[in-house]
């Protein structure tokens, strides 16, 4: 650090204009920022507190960047701001270096070096992301999973023929394909474990927003009951749906609701008539096509549907939902025994992200429900919610939760090639080219932007993808056609490859640091460089973040002279 004592006034001014030059610079950069609370606390080694990422995470990440869009492509944990500014990508993928191998590498001097690459303003950011076994990192990559379709109602319109037809064929499925399943219910086993294990907590209910008298937006809400025992193994579960219409000043209002019990039968389900006017007319469309295909339904105030749940439910009845916290916001009351199929069942990889009542039914149960376009059906998802709840019942804990080891990653990573459905092949094909559940993108196409993309690879043929690839036969050959490569591209994918056997080799890994180190300063201004430690075996991998910000090192220009970045003025007593 250079240090210079009691300077000029005049000096002193034009510092000042330098470094506040040098900050309205740097305002104006790109810059990666971690917008998940839980992934930033977990920014750490510490595996019990970590968040783990998924390959479709990184794969967001890379595709919002290669389409400089911040909003195109929602990673649900970082975003890169100013990314028009963005000027390169550079992919450094470290094949050979398991999770195991990472934890012994960490607090060695070669791996300080590889950190040392990634370290920004003090701080290494570097995330824990789970991968498939036996598959390449590269062929993990080449697939990502499209994109829901829109559900904006005037878009959806146009898919169907008519409504009357719609009706006609959901009044004809209901008939034929409920009402047998229901007379041949059977309860899929006892119980494993005690469904108490399943209630949501306190500290859960008011961190995932659910109504609870000491919060204050839900304070005007009604109890359902007065008084509660605790509950127990045998409790009853009663499972909820509601469904809402949107009103002109953009609320949701509940106009449908349906309860199931454990054997899957509806014990209440009537239409909920509103109290304003204004909604009356939105309701009466509604209340027409729900009577064409539900008819002899009851209709009832908001305050007339809560006085039937407290003659319905005991005072130790277990309420069960998916994401019920809008059900209950919806009808205006709190409940202390919750059981929640999206809290229960985890299969996004992060605690944050919930999966949808449909995808985990396709998952789980290999049947789709939702099937037309229409409204959905309280009474169908609130038997796909208890029946999600009967099986974790008969299985474990753990069974359907992702981070406790619960789920076939195979099903759930985005690739649904072993997702089997139990419906007809033309069922199965319309649901799926209308809803995009379960197809597949090719990542390294939509990356591709004008032949300014580029792969550097080792392995054989079979692992190439649709982005042009370059074979090469070692990693000095793989770092010299990067140092070529990367003037000409703005999107270059780099393979180096470490033997299983030589992870603690210091110089193997050393000479990738320093091939690395030379990559990085060849990047243009403002380019984002992702490295990544994979093994083929492991279910982990390891990713580093960092943007090349070389600004804050240039001379500071003072009086036309040029001095140290790191320039610091002192004023002394002498």
């Amino acid at each position: 650090m250079s240090i210079i004592e009691n300077p000029s006034p005049e000096f002193e001014r034009q510092f000042i204009q330098a470094i506040n030059a040098r900050r309205k610079l740097k305002a104006n950069k790109p810059k990666f920022v971690i917008t998940s609370n839980q992934v930033a606390d977990s920014n750490e080694d510490d595996h019990s507190k970590q968040v783990i990422l998924t390959v479709r995470s990184i794969q967001s990440l890379l595709l919002s960047c290669a389409d400089k869009a911040p909003r195109g492509h929602d990673s649900g944990w970082s975003k890169i701001l100013r990314i028009q500014k963005l000027q390169q990508i550079l992919v450094i993928n470290v094949n050979g270096v398991s999770d195991k191998s990472y934890a012994k590498l960490k607090n060695t001097e070669q791996f300080q070096k590889w950190n040392r690459l990634f370290t920004s303003e003090n701080f290494c950011r570097t995330f824990r992301f789970h991968t498939q076994q036996n598959i390449s990192l590269i062929k993990q990559f080449s697939k990502i999973a499209a994109k829901p379709r829109s559900t904006n109602q005037s878009q959806d319109s146009s898919i169907v023929t008519s409504k009357a037809e719609q009706l006609s064929t959901r009044k004809r499925q209901r008939d034929e394909d409920e009402k047998p399943a229901l007379q041949h219910f059977q309860r899929p086993c006892d119980d494993q474990f005690s469904r108490v294990h399943l209630v949501l907590n306190l500290k859960q209910l008011l961190s995932g927003n659910y109504p609870c008298p000491i919060y204050n937006p839900y304070k005007q809400f009604k109890g359902i009951k007065s008084s509660y025992k605790p509950i127990t193994s045998s409790s009853r579960i009663l499972a909820l749906d509601v469904e809402t219409f949107e009103d002109m000043n953009h609320r949701q209002i509940p106009y449908w609701i349906s309860i199931v019990d454990e054997e899957l039968k509806c014990v209440y389900q009537v239409l909920i008539k509103p109290d304003e006017e204004q909604q009356l007319a939105e309701y009466q469309q509604r209340r027409e096509q729900v009577l064409s295909t539900v008819p002899d339904l009851d209709e009832r105030s908001l305050k007339e549907v809560r006085k039937d749940m407290k003659n319905l439910f005991d005072d130790d009845t277990i309420l069960a939902g998916h994401s019920i916290e809008n059900d209950m916001k919806y009808l205006q009351f709190y409940y202390p025994y919750i059981i929640d199929t999206s809290i229960i069942f985890n299969v996004s990889g992060t605690r944050f992200q919930k999966s949808s009542l449909q995808k985990l039914y396709a998952i789980f149960f290999g049947r789709l429900i939702q099937k037309t376009r229409l409204e959905h059906d309280p009474t169908e998802d609130a038997r796909a919610t208890m029946e999600l709840i009967q099986l974790k019942l008969c299985n474990s804990l753990n069974f359907g939760d992702w981070f406790l080891g619960g789920v076939d990653h195979l099903k759930v990573l985005g690739n649904y090639d072993s997702l089997q459905l139990n419906e007809s092949v033309d069922e199965c094909r319309t649901f799926l080219t209308e809803t995009k559940f379960g197809l597949q993108e090719d990542f390294f196409k939509k990356i591709r932007q004008q032949d300014k993309a580029l792969i550097i690879e080792q392995t054989p043929a079979n692992d190439r993808t649709s982005l042009r690839t370059m074979e090469v036969s070692s990693n000095r050959e793989a770092y010299q056609a990067g140092l070529e490569q990367l003037p000409k591209h703005e999107f270059l994918w780099i393979q180096f490859y470490l033997a299983t056997d030589s992870v603690d080799d210091d110089e193997s890994l050393m000479k990738i640091c320093k091939y690395t180190k030379q990559l990085y300063r060849s990047l243009r201004e403002d380019s984002i460089i992702i490295g990544m430690f994979t093994e083929f075996n492991d279910s982990f991998s390891r990713c580093f973040v960092r943007f090349k910000d070389e600004e804050k090192f240039t001379p500071l220009i003072i009086g036309g002279h040029e001095y140290p970045h790191d320039l610091k003025l002192i004023k002394t007593n002498g």
